[in-house]
């Protein structure tokens, strides 16, 4: 508004400007999902990218925020899903009023995570159009429709695992089966197994270095230290990785299927086969690595050495340096009572007076540790993964205002930009296949620095300790077998940071990331 002067009454008008009639722009975002890797699937990956991008332009009232899309993901959890999260992250921030979704079985194969995320964003005022189920959240009544439909997308995907359980076990039966994932020192190219000759070679020179004498926590320091990357998440070898590719049948070039299976129910979990299903062994179906004899060699040296360290229980133990006193802090010590061991405080053991915790046998330690590795092994997703999100959110929190930070996300979010546009580009032909991956390599190479340069940003803070300290637990829970045949020194660098003794008669046990679980001292039922 302006005041002006009415010069001839000497009083003054005020001027009320006109507004902007022309209603505001729905800001429309897309997600796109494919469930696997291969070709078929990248296909459709890029036409529904493609698709989005036309279908959005082409509504004048509509502007387009952003196709989020994971390729190559499974839907089964959301927190494995980096674009899905980021457009749920922009759908708090404002910045998207409705989304696009091919199918419910897209946008989510878990009810928990459905439902979940659908209330969250109808409180946010954000609609979701699903294309197959004709589906508008926006004209809904009720949650009542959410939760049936998130139903339904559940059952779609317990039927969807029931078929392909079938299959494979056909597959098996029939001897052609294909592993999902292959083993460090193979690649899968065209649904077999192929040797990566590099990979191979450390293979050898594992299967050497055991029978020469070591040990495979010497194994797997030597590996890191020579800088020999690993193909995971952390690329750290540690002593279960060198002791998994001993025992791995596979590198004979034969292979036992079915070694564990997943539950029936959601969310599926993969379970150690001990006989509850059938398990098939497969002769010369792969390339072999290494011969039958080295393999049977390493297995009877590492029964001979199981055998060997029993007498010397006297001497070591796993968890020598690792179990404290609850009450006055001392460190415990092992000692052997008529062939038996026992571990008390060093305050306990010079006068009883001076510590009112008893000595405690280590096969009631050792039953204590197997019952809490079953709990958490259990309950990883429903304890751990919790806490890794809510630190990484913490962190998230004390970074934003790191303008460092945000000019290094700023430049990854304009890389992905430009791989969406040249995925589209070669999608629709007017970009060959050389040209593209050369430029799809410069920007994956860039990005890969940023990130470099954002996580020796993030390393200096408090959090990020605890977070890769989480990580590095849930990757050693991430095992097959819910019970813990023998505790190994492993557990104190990947889960367990120490075992605290209380005059009670119970033991905390101390994790890595500061978590404390109590569990009672009772002998193993057999």
């Amino acid at each position: 508004m302006t005041k002006v002067k009415n010069i001839a009454q000497g009083s003054y008008v005020t001027v009320i400007e006109s507004r902007d009639m022309t209603p505001a722009k729905l800001r429309v975002a897309a997600y796109a999902r494919v469930s696997s890797d291969s070709e078929d699937q990248i296909n459709s990956y890029i036409a529904q990218v493609d698709f989005y991008t036309r279908f959005i332009s082409t509504h004048e009232g509509w502007e387009m925020v952003d196709i989020y899309a994971d390729e190559g993901l499974t839907g089964m959890e959301a927190s494995h899903r980096d674009e899905f999260n980021r457009m749920i992250a922009d759908c708090r921030d404002g910045k998207i009023d409705r989304i696009l979704v091919k199918s419910i079985s897209r946008f989510a194969r878990n009810q928990a995570d459905y439902i979940l995320n659908m209330r969250e964003l109808l409180r946010l005022g954000v609609t979701i159009h699903f294309e197959k189920e004709n589906v508008d959240t926006g004209k809904m009544t009720s949650e009542q429709a959410a939760d049936i439909y998130g139903a339904f997308a559940q059952m779609e995907t317990t039927s969807h695992s029931q078929n392909m359980r079938v299959s494979n076990r056909m597959r098996m039966e029939k001897g052609l089966f294909i592993p999902p994932a292959a083993p460090y020192g193979y690649r899968l190219v065209n649904k077999e197994l192929v040797v990566v000759p590099e990979e191979a070679e450390i293979v050898r020179h594992i299967y050497r270095a055991f029978l020469s004498g070591q040990g495979h926590a010497n194994i797997a320091k030597e590996l890191n230290r020579l800088g020999i990357e690993r193909n995971s998440d952390s690329g750290i070898w540690r002593a279960r990785t060198v002791s998994y590719i001993l025992t791995n049948i596979t590198y004979t070039g034969d292979q036992i299927w079915q070694k564990s299976y997943a539950t029936d129910v959601l969310p599926f979990k993969q379970v150690r086969n001990r006989g509850q299903k059938p398990k098939y062994y497969a002769e010369d179906c792969c390339p072999a690595i290494i011969s039958k004899e080295d393999f049977n060699l390493a297995q009877e040296l590492a029964q001979k050495r199981l055998e060997a360290r029993k007498p010397l229980e006297t001497v070591q133990s796993p968890y020598r340096k690792h179990i404290y006193c609850a009450e006055c802090g001392s460190m415990c010590r092992g000692k052997i009572i008529n062939g038996k061991r026992y571990w008390l405080c060093y305050k306990r053991d010079r006068e009883k007076a001076y510590c009112p915790v008893p000595q405690v046998a280590e096969e009631k330690i050792t039953a204590a540790v197997r019952r809490f590795y079953q709990k958490m092994w259990y309950g990883k997703e429903t304890v751990l993964r919790p806490i890794l999100t809510q630190l990484k959110e913490l962190q998230e929190r004390e970074l934003r205002s790191n303008q460092r930070i945000g000019d290094i996300d700023a430049e990854i979010a304009k890389l992905t930009e430009q791989n969406l546009v040249l995925t589209r580009l070669k999608s629709k032909g007017y970009m060959d296949s050389a040209l593209y991956l050369s430029e799809v390599d410069k920007i994956n190479g860039r990005a890969r620095e940023l990130r470099k340069l954002r996580r020796s940003i993030l390393e200096s803070t408090h959090e990020d300790k605890q977070i890769r300290q989480t990580e590095d637990m849930l990757e050693y829970l991430d095992s097959p077998s819910d019970w813990l045949e023998t505790v190994e020194p492993d557990i104190f660098a990947m889960l367990i940071d120490r075992l605290l003794l209380t005059a009670e008669g119970t033991v905390k046990i101390r994790l890595l990331n500061g978590l404390e679980v109590t569990e009672e001292l009772r002998k193993a039922v057999a």
